[in-house]
């Protein structure tokens, strides 16, 4: 008779790691070895784990089983870190002796870069063509060469590890294939000889082909004999590589496979069908069992769980079957309903949390966690593969003053250090974006050798006085004149020190932008020298170097290292390349001897804790979407002999029967994200469809205190809705001054004028304003002005050329820093000057043109005189001594209704002025015309509006110009009169012209607040 097959298992409901030690110490492992009572020859074994993770897990588990005392432990080596992990417990570290040094990341990805950014040149010209003969756009910037390379570095790793010949793609037909693919075939080809050939020219090997050369010398040296026994525990075989080695293993006298959670239960005839449906579960884990040419019934598994926990696992298997095979659901169902008690117990300590967003989600989660550690030295987990997720649950945890051990890091991209090198590109890149300049001296990194009060309180200087309203020059030079023309004052000394030191130490990494293509060596000196100067602390200070600023050190020294650096770079590449080359790096967190522990599904596979929260169980998460990548299609891959996408899936689905063997498990989904609906995940849709609707609704009831707690964790009673502001200042404090168009915001939102005038506030600009509609006007009057006072001819062609001429001086003047709007502008202003002088102007003939002619009126009021003030675009005297008020608009103009209902009541109240010989030397005028120019450029919306006077559709009403101005007059009176009375208050929005359009002032006055307020009200009544 043969030897036996020593390949067993641990169920899902056992804690793996603490049985697999029992197992070896007791003599289960290793028939004949009981290591218990001979601990020393634990020295001779060798165990391999999946992650280094599982390696620490062992460790302290076989400690743990020794009563926490010193104890000799096995050699433990990791598979999936053998690259990683050489002198740390990495796969067999003698071996790598014989093998080439693994050629970094960063190597590798400068040699692929230059590759991919020379495809158009390395592929035929007949493939830049679709079939169709339309042209491809190959991706040809470094930013993206960088993003591919990635893909293509993982894609290979993958294949080598899968033992992938590359070979093979001579014999995949193009013309198969969409022309993307195609195109992709060809490069692919290309690439998969060029850079390997590279690679050994330098005496190196890719990580993918040393992890693989790694178990390959592992293999070899077993053939030859071992020191002691060898198993392979809590792999799934998935990679071809691994399933090699674990197939050398169990070929020895002493050697053992321990495989996680195989399905037992199933009858043979299923068990046969997961290894033709690569989305199930146990899908891996049956091909490795032919592989190995075991049968699954010579399995052994290590301990018999509980009765409820069985069942459990044994619903999850039979909810998970392949979809032809959910026709036996209805014989489970009835099993499970045989017996209920024994089913509701199953699933006693299973509890579903349905939060309405993802935000709910978090607490909710974090919630479920701090439950479970309210009891004394309990460990609980979250298990999630959505790092956002993770890291909302992490600053939940917080409030509660709850630190994690986060397994996965942060992504150095997202720390502040990551983020300031980041944005240092882009302002350079970009100009001195305000918006970006004031993030960089707001950045807690930034310190340019000051003290951090100081730094702070000159950046909030430099926002206000140079950064807000009109944007500046593009450029550090832009920046550092306009410092210097800030007035002596409090803190602008240390402004202008902290401006020179920031443009100083950027003006190398802004020349080398500005010089067209430099070698990408030079831009990372000079994004690290920027970054020196940028969060140098002061003299005598000493600094921290965080795990973020080391990493992206050592980032760059990895790179500057490579004979490739120096790769030509264009400028206007760095902040997209410098995106692209930090991609995935990831910033590990410091190990903590936390109770919490955050991680992904596969590291937490083997581990066990007292509770376990599950968080993200929706479509497109977990599992996780099905993607092949830019350079394989599906076909593509399956012509290679690359595993099926979809076996993702059923790593997912095993990482889910592997949790829920955990006694106490919460189940925390978001029922929507982003806004929109979301769609559980199959696993746990299968799940509910098997056990049946009641029993889920009792899964959902247990977890709806999850739910609940955290939306009552914020709550508070509810605060009154502000009221209306009407405040009544005493009228001393109350303006005696105001123009025309501070009457109208009077009328409609006196509240406006009341922050204005009497609290003295003023709206802050935008940031880095760039010219608006505002700007057009305020450029087309002075244009228009200095046409009205210098020209004297004939308003014809000539004229139109010298209004031309002048508008030209004042664009270049104005919006000379900004050739966009120049370029959308200038056109419509040449339209404009056509129509203003041959439809306008050429069709009058005054005495004479007052351009920007201001104006006052003062007349007796309750509490004082008042003045009302004005400043007419224009006024024209007419052949008959009268007046012509003229006011140019770019945007809409007021209808003759609504100047008659004094509803726009500017130029009647300019008419009053000018009728009272306000107006200086024009003395007291009658007014013949109120005329609106409608100045567009847009061709058929420039238009002349003459209001007269106004009678409505119906006849019923009408006024004349006298009737319109005396009205406006009398109402002025009576206006200023009323807020003379110290009752009157100033009513928020009282008038408003459009309730849409929002004011300087409706935050201040809580606008939408009391809008609701008012609105609830409504209802009530």
């Amino acid at each position: 008779m043969g030897r036996a097959v020593n390949v067993l298992t641990i169920h899902p409901a056992a804690p793996f790691l603490p049985t697999l030690a029992e197992a070896l110490l007791d003599g289960r492992l290793f028939p004949g070895r009981r290591y218990r009572d001979d601990p020393l020859a634990l020295a001779d074994v060798t165990i391999f784990l999946p992650t280094q993770r599982a390696v620490a897990g062992l460790s302290a588990a076989l400690r743990e089983a020794f009563g926490g005392g010193a104890v000799i432990l096995p050699r433990l080596r990791a598979i999936a870190d053998a690259g990683e992990a050489l002198g740390s417990g990495g796969l067999l570290e003698p071996l790598a002796l014989d093998l080439p040094p693994v050629m970094s990341d960063a190597d590798r990805k400068l040699l692929l870069v230059q590759l991919v950014r020379r495809w158009r040149e390395l592929v035929a010209t007949d493939r830049h063509l679709t079939p169709s003969g339309q042209a491809l756009k190959v991706p040809n910037s470094t930013a993206d060469a960088f993003r591919l390379a990635d893909d293509l570095l993982a894609l290979m790793d993958q294949a080598a590890l899968e033992g992938v010949d590359w070979g093979r793609l001579a014999t995949l037909v193009p013309d198969d294939y969409a022309a993307w693919w195609q195109m992709s075939l060809t490069f692919l080809d290309i690439a998969t000889q060029t850079l390997p050939a590279l690679m050994a020219e330098r005496g190196r090997i890719g990580q993918g082909d040393f992890q693989a050369a790694m178990i390959d010398a592992a293999i070899a040296a077993m053939a030859k004999g071992t020191r002691g026994p060898v198993a392979v525990a809590g792999s799934t075989g998935s990679v071809d590589a691994t399933a090699r080695l674990m197939a050398a293993v169990l070929s020895l006298p002493e050697g053992a496979v321990v495989l996680p959670g195989l399905d037992l239960s199933s009858d043979d005839a299923l068990f046969a069908r997961f290894s033709m449906d690569p989305p199930h579960c146990q899908h891996t884990m049956s091909r490795l069992l032919a592989r190995l040419g075991v049968d699954r019934r010579e399995v052994t598994e290590l301990t018999a769980p509980p009765d409820p926990m069985a069942r459990r696992i044994d619903t999850l298997f039979k909810a998970l079957v392949p979809a032809d095979a959910t026709h036996l659901w209805p014989d489970y169902l009835h099993a499970l309903d045989a017996d209920p008690g024994a089913t509701d117990a199953a699933f006693a300590g299973v509890r579903l949390a349905l939060a309405a967003n993802e935000a709910e989600e978090a607490l909710a989660a974090a919630i479920a966690l701090r439950e479970t550690l309210e009891q004394p030295d309990t460990r609980v987990m979250l298990v999630t593969p959505d790092r956002t997720t993770a890291r909302r649950v992490i600053a939940e945890l917080a409030r509660f003053g709850i630190e994690a051990a986060d397994t996965a890091g942060m992504p150095l991209s997202q720390s502040a250090y990551g983020a300031l090198a980041l944005l240092i590109a882009e302002i350079v890149e970009e100009g001195y974006p305000p918006v970006k300049l004031a993030s960089l001296l707001a950045h807690p990194e930034t310190r340019f050798g000051l003290e951090a009060g100081r730094v702070r309180a000159a950046g909030r200087l430099i926002e206000l006085r140079l950064l807000r309203g009109p944007r500046l020059g593009r450029g550090g030079t832009a920046l550092q004149e306009a410092a210097g023309r800030l007035e002596a004052g409090d803190g602008v000394e240390d402004a202008q020190i902290l401006i020179r030191r920031l443009v100083e130490a950027l003006q190398p990494l802004e020349a080398l932008v500005q010089s067209g293509t430099a070698p990408l060596s030079q831009f990372i000196a000079a994004e690290r020298a920027a970054l020196e100067v940028l969060t140098a602390a002061p003299q005598g200070e000493e600094r921290r170097v965080g795990r973020a600023e080391d990493g992206f050190k050592r980032l760059c020294e990895r790179y500057l290292a490579s004979p490739d650096a120096d790769l030509p770079l264009p400028g206007r590449d760095w902040s997209a390349t410098l995106k692209a080359m930090i991609g995935d790096e990831l910033v590990r967190t410091p190990s903590r001897h936390s109770r919490v522990t955050i991680t992904g599904p596969l590291e937490a596979r083997l581990l066990r804790v007292d509770r376990l929260v599950l968080a993200g169980l929706n479509e497109g998460t977990w599992p996780q979407a099905i993607d092949t990548g830019p350079w394989l299609s599906r076909p593509m891959r399956t012509g290679l002999g690359m595993q099926a996408p979809e076996v993702r899936i059923g790593l997912s689905a095993h990482d889910f029967v592997e949790a829920l063997g955990t006694p106490d498990v919460v189940i925390v989904r978001s029922t929507r994200k982003d806004g929109a609906p979301t769609v559980p995940s199959r696993f746990l849709q299968r799940l509910i469809g098997l056990i049946g609707t009641d029993r889920a609704d009792r899964l959902v009831a247990a977890g709806a205190c999850y739910v609940a707690w955290a939306r009552a964790i914020d709550d508070r009673p509810r605060a009154a809705l502000a009221e209306r502001p009407n405040p009544t200042p005493p009228v001393a404090a109350r303006p005696r001054q105001l123009s025309v168009t501070e009457i109208e915001t009077l009328i409609r939102d006196p509240y406006a004028v009341y922050a204005r005038r009497i609290l003295q506030l003023k709206p802050l600009d935008d940031l880095g304003e760039l010219p608006d509609f505002g700007t057009r006007g305020t450029l087309l009057h002075g244009i228009l002005a200095e046409f009205a006072s210098t020209w004297s001819g004939a308003h014809d062609g000539r004229a139109v050329a010298a209004l031309i001429e002048i508008g030209r001086s004042h664009f270049a003047r104005l919006l000379g820093d900004y050739p966009e709007m120049h370029a959308q502008w200038w056109p419509r202003f040449e339209a404009i000057a056509d129509y203003f002088v041959t439809c306008f102007e050429a069709v009058r003939a005054p005495l004479a043109r007052h351009p920007e002619i201001k104006g006052q009126l003062t007349f007796a009021a309750p509490a004082g005189e008042f003045t009302l003030t004005g400043r007419a675009d224009r006024i024209d005297v007419e052949t008959d001594g009268r007046v012509s008020i003229i006011d140019f608009k770019t945007g809409a103009a007021p209808t003759a209704a609504q100047i008659a209902a004094q509803l726009t009541p500017q130029l009647p109240l300019e008419a009053v002025i000018a009728g009272h010989g306000g107006f200086g030397m024009l003395g007291p005028r009658e007014t013949a015309e109120l005329i609106h120019v409608v100045l567009s450029g847009i061709g058929g919306r420039d238009e002349t509006r003459v209001y007269t006077g106004h009678e409505d559709k119906k006849g019923t009403r009408s006024a004349t110009l006298a009737e319109t101005i005396a009205e406006a007059e009398s109402r002025l009176t009576s206006l200023i009169a009323a807020y003379d009375d110290p009752a009157r208050g100033y009513l928020s929005r009282a008038r408003p012209f459009k309730q849409a359009v929002s004011g300087d002032y409706d935050h201040l006055a809580r606008v939408q607040e009391w809008q609701i307020a008012a609105d609830e009200g409504d209802g009530e009544a």
